[in-house]
């Protein structure tokens, strides 16, 4: 199952936490830390965008994500390049469940901390590796 481009909610399947950058941040140009939050004042607004060759990019609060290390971030400048993602589709999760992979196989990868970064780690479909991606027409 395919996903079509849009406006997006996503949350852990197996925290239940929503993904995206901290409602309080510094302000310098470095990159964002995504994070799994517990709470938010409204859950963070997602822009998947489907390319020619069936990956994604993925935006949050106006930024690409990428990796840098191990870990997940949205990138305030051109540089680095944002990652372009497979997601792959799991129905026998449930309905919009998701693994969100690189190129070479590591996945999203979310820890039971609430306000931890995404990590990223070889795919394995392990529950904290899948995402209920929620389409959503709203800008709150």
């Amino acid at each position: 199952m395919s996903l079509e481009s849009g406006r997006y909610f996503i949350r852990s399947k197996s925290t239940h936490y929503v993904l995206g950058r901290h409602y309080v941040e510094d302000r310098s140009l470095l990159p964002k830390k995504i994070l799994g939050l517990s709470q938010t004042a409204g859950p963070p607004h997602w822009i998947i965008e489907k390319t020619s060759d069936g990956t994604y990019r993925m935006m949050v609060q106006g930024t690409y994500t990428g990796v840098i290390g191990d870990k997940l971030y949205a990138f305030l400048l051109p540089e680095p390049a944002p990652v372009e993602w497979i997601l792959k589709a799991h129905p026998e999760h449930g309905e919009n469940i998701y693994s969100i992979e690189t190129k070479s196989g590591e996945g999203w990868t979310v820890e039971d901390q609430p306000e931890s970064q995404i990590n990223i780690h070889p795919a394995q479909d392990a529950p904290n590796q899948l995402f209920e991606l929620v389409e959503t027409t709203t800008w709150d």
